[in-house]
């Protein structure tokens, strides 16, 4: 390792005192980084050099540079020369180091409030992109394109916003292509509002789509999940799934149904789902975008093989029948998973007004119901 070099004059010998407290601050930094500000999915099996070379790296007093000026004090060199002999200068003071390999989240804490805080140490530092992908750094930026996951990209999104780094936003909005989702995966974003971050999904949705979804206003916090598709899709995400439809069942009306009711779907390999706060009118839209064909099913009445039995009266309010008394509540979701169940669609009045699609639906419980019956007797 490169002993310190040795400087002279009150100016220089007050640089190195000034660098090794910068250097200290900054590994008291990573040092009390706390868990929570940690990735969850980002670089979790990457190895990084030892930390205590790193912080050696960055401790170690060498001689700072300082640009040529002329008599009256101002820079004699453009600013992209200044970058090139600045970089030379720290390649020769550094060049007896051995490189050191960090992580994201440690990339992301050092730089935290200050992007160029590694600058002067880019020949001697990788950084461990998500699949643990070794990134140069280059003028304080990420140097080159990756694959990551969907919630790799937005947590790597949400870290460069969280530690005010435009570098990180940049390098995962332009840089990462998200890898192809199953189905499972698009189940779980829609699943998730909550975990959402708004200020994510705006950075990841390009500004002429969320012009054209939502114009001046903010996108709604019940459609997160959607327009985080939206956001997948834009850019370059696509569908690896042998789902090729989904058939979404609607209520005609809201009023007289329980809160928030979740949202059925059947898919075109006979699987049932329940979304909680599905905006399936916006899901619709980013679903045909990834080239999913979806078909909404709007129901006025559901009713399943024990007799059981909802309907819209003619003030446009869902009623229970139950016992021939009626009650203007309508469990909704569970009445259209138990219709589902027992494949009684034919016995709704809807049937007649959306025959063909509804068709479609029972060929598909019907091949469901086979599948099950062999398999049981197998």
């Amino acid at each position: 390792m490169k002993p310190t070099a040795q400087t002279s004059g009150p100016h220089n010998r007050l640089w190195p005192r000034l660098w090794v407290g910068i250097g200290t601050v900054l590994s008291v930094l990573i040092l009390s980084l706390p868990a929570s500000a940690q990735m969850r999915s980002i670089s979790t099996y990457c190895v990084e050099t030892d930390p205590e070379l790193f912080f050696t790296l960055l401790n170690t007093t060498v001689q700072p540079y300082i640009p040529p000026l002329d008599r009256n004090g101002n820079t004699l060199l453009t600013e992209n020369e200044i970058y090139i002999q600045k970089s030379q200068h720290y390649f020769a003071e550094y060049k007896d180091f051995q490189p050191v390999e960090i992580s994201l989240n440690r990339y992301a804490s050092v730089t935290e409030n200050n992007p160029a805080a590694l600058e002067n140490f880019e020949s001697k530092i990788t950084v461990l992109g998500p699949n643990c992908e070794q990134i140069n750094l280059y003028r304080n930026r990420l140097v080159g394109k990756f694959q990551a996951s969907f919630r790799q990209i937005m947590e790597i999104i949400e870290l460069g916003q969280r530690t005010e780094n435009p570098n990180l936003v940049q390098f995962a909005s332009n840089q990462l292509t998200p890898t192809d989702m199953d189905f499972e995966d698009v189940l779980e974003v829609l699943s998730n509002d909550l975990s959402l971050d708004r200020g994510v999904i705006n950075q990841m949705i390009p500004d002429d789509l969320r012009t054209q979804f939502v114009g001046d206003s903010e996108i709604p916090l019940n459609s997160m999940a959607e327009f985080a598709l939206l956001g997948f899709s834009s850019r370059g995400g696509q569908l690896n799934t042998d789902v090729s439809q989904i058939y979404i069942f609607a209520p005609n009306s809201e009023k007289g149904l329980m809160s928030s009711p979740d949202t059925v779907i059947l898919t075109s390999e006979g699987v049932v789902e329940s979304i909680p706060n599905f905006d399936y009118l916006t899901a619709t839209s980013m679903l045909s975008r990834l080239g999913m064909k979806v078909s909404i099913i709007t129901l006025s009445e559901v009713a399943n093989a024990t007799g059981e039995r909802c309907q819209i009266d003619t003030a446009g309010h869902w009623m229970q029948l139950i016992n021939g008394r009626k009650f203007r509540i309508c469990p909704f979701s569970d009445m259209v998973l138990s219709m589902l169940a027992d494949n009684t669609l034919h016995l709704i009045r809807d049937f007649e007004n959306q025959k063909v699609v509804i068709m479609k639906v029972r060929e598909i419980l019907d091949r469901r119901d086979r599948a099950a019956l062999k398999k049981s007797s197998a």
